[in-house]
């Protein structure tokens, strides 16, 4: 029996899946793997995860010819974050294709980033092994145009905390936390001091007339500084 909801996924792609079993596969939460009796999405999402960096770092490299090494690094670790991969999920209506078991779906799993862009993925991993990298390509690059154009009109820097956010999340699934460290001047006329830091990893310090601004401040630091910070918290060197 036909499914509307995967036909229309596959409309939405411009893709017609030869072997809909990828298709299925790439859509189970291993929370269902039990009423499905499937196996869940991990593996095709570590495979498509895989598909996705190809594909952006080559966009990337084609978009960005004079960018360093860390300059990419931070470009491509916004586009895949779950931040740019979870709207892009919803706007094709992956939400109501995933399947979850009926806790995790009461719980509010539909609208999970993390199971949202975790199915993308596994998505991409679907449609590269039903129709090969050319088509899993254009499809990449359709559905990331947007996120891709922020980049291109630096349009995510400007906002260093979110990016920073967004950077330390995805190479450490770890979150920046900010702190004041020293205050200056009259109550009229104080200039505030604060630091970003991961763990015990100070990332950067900055200044600024309101505790946001300095945090802003040291945001930026942050990030033009990350390819050196943060080597001994990338997932390699972790224990």
């Amino acid at each position: 029996m036909t499914n509307p909801r995967l036909e229309s996924l596959q409309e939405r792609l411009g893709v017609r899946f030869r072997n809909t079993e990828y298709l299925t596969r790439a859509l189970v939460h291993r929370s269902a793997i039990s009423e499905t009796q499937q196996e869940s999405n991990e593996r095709m999402e570590f495979l498509g995860d895989s598909v996705l960096g190809m594909i952006v770092c080559e966009q990337l490299l084609e978009r960005f010819p004079n960018y360093t090494e860390g300059q990419l690094a931070k470009a491509k670790a916004y586009i895949v974050s779950e931040a740019a991969l979870a709207p892009i999920a919803l706007s094709i209506d992956l939400d109501k294709c995933v399947i979850l078991n009926p806790a995790e779906a009461a719980a509010g799993g539909r609208n999970r980033p993390s199971i949202l862009s975790d199915a993308l993925e596994a998505l991409f991993a679907a449609i590269y092994l039903d129709s090969g990298f050319e088509v899993v390509k254009r499809v990449v690059r359709e559905l990331l145009s947007h996120p891709l154009a922020e980049v291109t009109s630096d349009l995510h820097r400007k906002d260093y905390k979110s990016s920073l956010q967004i950077i330390t999340q995805a190479y450490c699934q770890r979150t920046p936390v900010y702190s004041l460290v020293d205050e200056r001047g009259r109550d009229h006329e104080k200039v505030f001091v604060v630091q970003a830091s991961l763990g015990e990893e100070v990332l950067g310090r900055g200044e600024g007339r309101s505790k946001k601004e300095a945090e802003q401040c040291a945001a930026q630091q942050a990030v033009e500084n990350l390819p050196l910070y943060l080597l001994p918290f990338l997932p390699q060197n972790s224990e």
